[in-house]
């Protein structure tokens, strides 16, 4: 069960260990995450999504004869993406959900991913800039699972964290992005810390409680504790604003 994210390189490039993220400053937006309950936002229809927007027949002949694009869940995937909160939604501008194999990662991992979020309208040929640029693709597979709808939160996690996290700052920390402090709390010796940080969204906004879908977490026997999840909705609310 494997999920991708183009914009990160592979799973095992090493990360070094750093100090976590200032004490007053993140206290201090912790305070007001509690305060607003961000992990707890009632989820707002996504105006950019509507049923029937993916032109599936030009998609697949726009990937290289890559029959890649499913469709019989497209629905199904819609209305999971409109379950997504609220604050998250900022990093989903014009974004496209397509119930599919992304051609590069199935190109790459010789399987159907589950998830994959791409900005930049990636191919199998390596070749990017394809009208399928800003997408998130969920399988049928990860439909029948039941695991949609963590997948999507797992693909909406890099989505935030390329679009809303890579030019953010907490206060007193303008020196280093949200995004590479947030990775510094995921750094493993293995496991790309993107994926990791990824599935913390899983953790941080899910709806349900029970049988997480954490891929990465699972593999890499991962554990991300409490004040960092508070972290990842602290950063949301900072930087969504």
């Amino acid at each position: 069960m494997n999920q991708t994210f183009l914009m990160v390189e592979s799973m095992l490039k090493l990360s070094k260990l750093v100090p976590l993220l200032t004490a007053v400053s993140i206290t201090a937006l912790l305070a007001m995450v509690l305060v607003v309950r961000i992990g707890h936002a009632e989820p707002k229809p996504i105006d950019a999504l509507a049923a029937g927007r993916i032109n599936y027949s030009t998609l697949r002949d726009a990937t290289s004869g890559h029959a890649t694009i499913d469709g019989r869940y497209q629905e199904h995937v819609l209305a999971v993406a409109n379950t997504i909160p609220a604050r998250l939604q900022p990093a989903l501008k014009g974004t496209d959900f397509i119930n599919g194999c992304h051609p590069w990662s199935t190109k790459q991992l010789g399987d159907c991913a589950y998830g994959t979020y791409d900005p930049e309208g990636w191919d199998h040929d390596d070749t990017h800039g394809h009208q399928w640029a800003n997408s998130i693709w969920i399988s049928s597979q990860a439909v029948r699972a039941g695991t949609a709808s963590d997948v999507v939160l797992h693909e909406v996690g890099h989505a935030v964290v390329h679009n809303l996290f890579s030019d953010c700052y907490f206060p007193q920390q303008a020196e280093t992005s949200v995004k590479n402090l947030l990775m510094q709390s995921f750094a493993h010796p293995q496991a790309d810390p993107a994926e990791l940080l990824a599935d913390a969204f899983v953790i941080a906004f899910n709806t349900h409680s029970r049988d997480l879908h954490t891929h990465y977490f699972d593999d890499f026997n991962f554990e991300a504790s409490k004040e960092v999840i508070l972290k990842i909705r602290a950063a949301v609310w900072l930087c969504s604003k």
